[in-house]
């Protein structure tokens, strides 16, 4: 099984600029995703980018570059045509589709030794044609309907502890940070996540997304405890 793993990293950031460069103990944040699917046996590692700098930054960390056009880097650009792009670079470069792409967002730079690994042998072992990486979160979920009325999305009449429920009642958060999916279906599709699809369970630290300064701060917190 061939597998590729792509990180897109445009050079725009609103929330806070420069953000894939940011630094991050002690290392530009994409750097710490690089290292972690460069840790991967097999497993080749390609970052898709518009900006000069971070390409330059991603091949001194040892990652394959792909340059996107400009249009494929706006605030409104969807992740599905960067991918697609990416996967269009490679199959001229090698001739044909890796079997699995691997998407890793490099705002999420938190994923424990081993993470990586345990995605693409679940893909494999559990036969699945997505995966799709998540953390547990509280299942005592509410929303509002048209009227301002409290929904529950849980049986709320008969409540039972957490550690007391089935795996059918259980409640994920997706995390943003990986995503693996068979290079079919995004030809097919044009979307991460089609044909049969799994969850990727994950720790929860490694649900960090960083969006915000504060986040990087937690990030940072994170890793200087794991470095000690």
């Amino acid at each position: 099984m061939t597998a590729v793993a792509i990180i897109p990293a445009r050079g725009g950031s609103k929330g806070i600029p420069r953000k894939n460069l940011q630094p991050l103990n002690g290392k530009p944040l994409i750097v710490w995703t690089i290292e972690q699917a460069l840790a991967v046996a097999d497993l080749q590692v390609f970052v898709s980018t518009e900006d000069d700098e971070i390409a330059e930054v991603s091949d001194r960390a040892g990652a394959s570059v792909i340059h996107r056009p400009t249009d494929l880097a706006q605030d409104s650009t969807a992740t599905e045509p960067v991918v697609l792009h990416a996967l269009d670079d490679i199959a001229r470069s090698r001739g044909a589709d890796p079997d699995v792409t691997m998407l890793l967002q490099a705002t999420s730079p938190i994923r424990h030794a081993g993470t990586l690994q345990r995605a693409l042998d679940q893909l494999h072992a559990e036969q699945v044609d997505s995966l799709v990486g998540v953390v547990p979160c509280p299942p005592f979920l509410w929303s509002l309907d048209a009227t301002g009325g409290a929904v529950p999305h849980w049986d709320w009449q008969h409540r039972r502890r957490r550690q007391d429920m089935a795996p059918e009642q259980r409640r994920y958060r997706e995390t943003g940070s990986v995503y693996v999916t068979r290079t079919t279906i995004y030809r097919q599709t044009q979307n991460r996540m089609g044909g049969r699809i799994g969850l990727f369970e994950m720790d929860e630290d490694e649900g960090v997304d960083i969006d915000t300064l504060h986040d990087l701060s937690v990030a940072d917190a994170i890793l200087t405890g794991e470095r000690k």
